[in-house]
């Protein structure tokens, strides 16, 4: 992999030079994944098979083939690429995803991927329209449209079993066997993994899309599909906080050690910051889990996830209704549109909760070796080591202390990076075949003007209803305590460890979010009004100040 030296300033471990043939980069979307500088160590072990599985998954899709990637090797980055420390994806070939599908446009894909960011426009290129591709689109669209059932869900919960098995047991293994471990078969099955989260995650893009067309062409309002599709049940990653519910108000004394055991079985891989190894997942962090529950306890029963569930399903059957009523005969389309949409928000949810599964894995692999290396000499932060590459990570592990200085050294500039705004979007183009200077992006900001009473901020709906409340800024889930009764959350990002705070909020608002975002999906299975996408959020909307949500309109009004 090459390195990419951004001028006068040294580079991140983890860079790579951009592709010039596909010219656009974007933190959409990858943002929601990797929303802080990328840990070198994390991105060698996996950032070329992330690569190749996102290229499996778009051919396996379609709208990308092998001609579209001739002359570049598997070693290069060309759907994902870091610079600067930060992730970025390719918008130039997801253009083709606008190009080559039938029915859609690349204003289509500009708007979910680079949104206001003002880039090149469009210009088509030989070789960008593609028969075979979009012929390949419309028979994903139509397998997608008419599934029963996802194949696919049960060959990724058996390899993750067999990397399970495959794992070493952290507690006993040597050093050696556990490095070979994450060094090859994990980093081998992140290709497969990956590229099967991608297809699901497209084919739920492909059900939902076609719901909100039909909505729009037949009923006049394509976020009418966010209410039909609210609480739709049986999402993944809304269960853990149900059942943390149930452990703070409906589990005795006497029978909770037992009850968070058995939690813990079942959702302890889930957490904050869940696909990285710096990540603190409910099982190696069982505190972090246990302040959520704690968080939960004497809460209004009627903010329960039965109750919820009760008023949304009223909520969706009467909506529901009243669509029947408006397409007469053509209702049945609808109810098929409805529940293909839900069969795949579900897979995408459990195959993104399998992707995190195996993540774990890597995570308690690496925590022990850090316990190993930090009783040797080496660094008491557990973010050092992963700042290192593979071949730097080999030699702190054969000598701790001889790497003490270097680790100290990136974590100087990982703080030094984490205190800047990347550019959202850029074309290498305009940069000389680069990427814009790292010396000359802005200071992240903390502060902002905040917004005055009767401004509405304006998001993307994500689930229906409005809401009144305080607003409760909190930027970090492990610590719930100041989210409480009649509190609107506001997070610049959520991931299933956010889960538990949904609960009690009024509504949630959310700087970073798109179709099929996690915040969306779970907002609309419990039943809470949700606005996603609203940029600055955290910074414009002060913290106590009452503020009313309208997760179908989405906005938020500064009362």
């Amino acid at each position: 992999m090459s390195r990419h030296d951004s001028g006068s300033q040294p580079a991140w471990p983890a860079d790579n030079s951009p592709n010039t043939r596909w010219p656009i980069y974007t933190r959409g979307n990858v943002g929601e994944v990797f929303p802080d500088v990328v840990l070198p160590l994390e991105w060698d072990l996996a950032g070329i098979a992330s690569e190749l599985g996102w290229r499996d998954g778009a051919k396996e899709v379609g709208f990308l083939t092998d001609r579209d990637f001739d002359g570049i090797t598997d070693s290069e980055l060309v759907v994902m690429g870091v610079f600067g420390g930060y992730a970025y994806f390719n918008a130039s070939l997801m253009r083709l995803l606008g190009v080559r599908t039938p029915g859609l446009s690349v204003d289509v894909i500009d708007t979910q991927f680079l949104g206001e960011a003002t880039v090149a426009p469009y210009v088509a290129s030989k070789g960008d329209r593609n028969p075979i591709a979009s012929a390949r689109m419309v028979r994903t669209a139509l397998s997608t449209l008419f599934a029963k059932d996802v194949p696919l869900l049960a060959e990724m919960r058996a390899r993750e079993r067999q990397l399970r098995a495959a794992c070493p047991n952290p507690a006993t293994a040597s050093t050696d066997q556990i490095w070979s471990f994450l060094s090859t078969r994990f980093a081998d099955s992140s290709r497969f993994f990956i590229a099967s989260h991608v297809v699901n995650t497209m084919r739920a893009t492909i059900a939902s899309g076609a719901l909100s067309d039909l909505c729009e062409k037949k009923l006049g309002d394509p976020n009418l599909a966010v209410t039909l599709t609210t609480g739709i049940g049986d999402v993944v990653s809304a269960e853990p906080a149900k059942k943390m519910w149930i452990l703070a108000n409906e589990t005795g004394p006497a029978d909770f050690d037992d009850a968070f055991a058995t939690f813990l079985d079942e959702h302890g891989h889930r957490g904050p910051n869940e696909f990285s190894m710096a990540g603190r997942d409910w099982t190696a962090f069982p505190e972090v889990a246990l302040a959520a529950i704690d968080n939960m306890r004497g809460a209004d029963p009627a903010r329960s996830p039965t109750a919820q569930a009760a008023r949304t399903l009223e909520a969706q059957q009467a909506a529901l209704q009243d669509a029947h009523t408006r397409l007469g005969r053509s209702a049945g389309r609808l109810d098929k549109a409805i529940a293909n949409t839900a069969l795949w928000s579900r897979a995408r949810e459990e195959s993104k909760d399998i992707v995190v599964q195996a993540s774990q894995l890597s995570r308690h692999c690496y925590i022990e070796l850090f316990r190993r290396t930090e009783a040797a000499g080496g660094v008491s932060d557990r973010l050092g080591p992963l700042l290192l590459s593979i071949q730097e990570f080999e030699h702190y592990l054969a000598d701790p202390p001889a790497s003490v200085p270097l680790i100290e050294e990136r974590l100087a500039q990982h703080r030094e990076l984490s205190g800047l705004e990347p550019p959202f979007a850029f074309d290498t183009n305009e940069f000389g075949g680069s990427f814009p200077l790292v010396a000359t992006w802005s200071a992240r900001a903390t502060t902002a003007d905040p917004s005055q009473p009767g401004t509405v901020l304006q998001g993307a709906a994500g689930a229906p209803g409005i809401a009144r409340g305080r607003a409760r800024v909190i930027t970090d889930p492990s610590d719930p305590s100041a989210l409480g009764p009649g509190d609107v959350l506001i997070a610049p990002i959520t991931d299933p460890a956010w889960t538990p705070l949904f609960i009690p909020a009024e509504a949630v608002v959310v700087e970073v979010g798109a179709a099929m975002s996690h915040s969306m999906i779970v907002s609309r299975e419990l039943g809470i009004p949700c606005v996603v996408g609203v940029k600055n959020a955290t910074l414009e909307i002060p913290d106590g100040t009452e503020i009313e949500v309208d997760g179908q309109a989405g906005t938020v009004r500064i009362l």
